[in-house]
This record gives C-alpha cells, structure tokens and sequence, in this order.
C-alpha cells in the first residue's frame, strides 16, 4: 500500500537533517533544475522543470507549497524508500520539510515552490482575514483548497464576462495557470487592464479590487503567506 507522498516527505527528515538543510538545498544541489524567480522578506520562489529522464541528486526541501503546471510522473527516493508519484496541473500540495532525490519516469514536470521563511522559522501566524475578503465575498470565483497555520491558498477561475464585486486580497504569491485579461477598479474608480499567462508568477503585497473579465479563461493559485498578513496590519 501506497503511504502519502507528503506523509513521506514529512518524515524522511532525520533530527539532524535540518542542520544540513542549507548545504543540501535544492538550488544549492540542483540549480540545473531548480531557480529562484522571486525572493522577499516573506518567501523566497523557486521554479522546478525538467524533461523524461532527468534526475534530481539528494536535496532538501524547507517548508514549502508546491503548485504544479504540468504533468508528469516521478520514481522518488525518500528515506531509502522508493516512491512512484504523479504531478497533474493545478496540484496543490504543502510539504512541511522534505529530502529526497528523483527522476522523471515521463512527461514535462513544471513546478513553482513557494518557500514560507516564517514557517522555517517555527513561527505560526493565524490571522484571521478581513470582512472584504475575496472568500467571503466572492465565493463562487474564489475556493480554499489548502490552509494551515502558515498559508491558505485559494484558487479563482472565472469565464468571460464574469464579474467579482469589490473585495480584499492579503500578501501573497500568484500562480496563474491560464490565459485571461481583466479590468480591475481600485477604490477610488481608477480602472487599470490586466493580462494573466500561463507560467506567471508575481508578488501581490496586498490589493483591493473588483474586476471583470474580458477575455480568456483564467486560472490562478494565490497563495496567501499569514506572516505577511500579519506584518501588513
């Protein structure tokens, strides 16, 4: 039987890899296959792609939620143990620590990793979001799908001509998995278009906003860093 990847990953870290953890770090180990794209006080954004055949030496993973853009299947070590696991667009998993090596058994693996400092910290954050909330506000464009102390991350898709009344985002990290152009309003009534592409990844500090869309389909993983939250009251 199967364990959960995550169970798996969350495990494999012996009390004293931690302390190795920099020397073995991903981009560190493995900046073939991992760069950073994005770094801040609050998190720092690896890109992870690689092509049938790859593989990957040993390294670690600090606390860390995974978004996957593509689809392919890995044979992974973790603790001595072989695992077979699957990635599919739109994935979304949280890894607490991880160490392991792997290759690529097929398909065009794309990965964004968003490294939360606080969490590598020890420092949980649960703040609870505002009144304007985007969640609250517009549920049917914006679902959680994954939330712990450290992170809640939402996804939104929409089809043209939806509309989003006017609402609040905290800091956070968007992945965006589709095409879409939007008009946004700012309070105030300034209007400003915005294009999403499949693969961008930008640093929202914190925003408030409705929108329209206009053209495309778009489909985005905001990841929501509670720290940040916290910081930006």
């Amino acid at each position: 039987m199967r364990r959960p990847l995550h169970l798996l990953l969350v495990s494999a870290l012996a009390p004293g890899a931690l302390a190795a953890q920099a020397v073995r770090d991903a981009v560190a180990a493995d900046p073939t296959h991992h760069n950073v794209i994005l770094e801040n006080e609050h998190v720092r954004v690896f890109e992870a792609m690689a092509a049938p055949g790859s593989r990957s030496p040993n390294h670690t993973h600090p606390a860390t939620a995974i978004v996957s853009l593509g689809t392919a299947r890995f044979r992974m070590m973790i603790g001595g143990n072989p695992v077979i696991f699957d990635l599919h667009p739109g994935q979304v998993l949280w890894l607490d620590s991880a160490e392991h090596s792997w290759e690529v058994i097929s398909g065009s693996p794309h990965v964004i990793g968003i490294e939360v400092k606080a969490a590598n910290r020890g420092r949980p954050a649960a703040v609870a979001p505002g009144p304007r909330d985007a969640v609250t506000v517009d549920p049917s464009h914006h679902a959680v799908v994954l939330e712990n102390d450290h992170v809640r991350v939402i996804e939104a898709m929409a089809a043209p001509g939806d509309r989003s009344p006017m609402h609040t985002h905290p800091p956070l990290v968007l992945v965006s998995l589709g095409t879409g152009r939007t008009r946004m309003t700012v309070p105030g009534g300034n209007r400003v278009i915005s294009d999403f592409h499949p693969g961008q990844v930008i640093w929202v500090p914190g925003a408030e906003h409705s929108w329209e869309l206009l053209a495309g389909h778009p489909h985005v993983i905001a990841v929501e860093v509670k720290a940040a939250r916290q910081s930006a009251r």
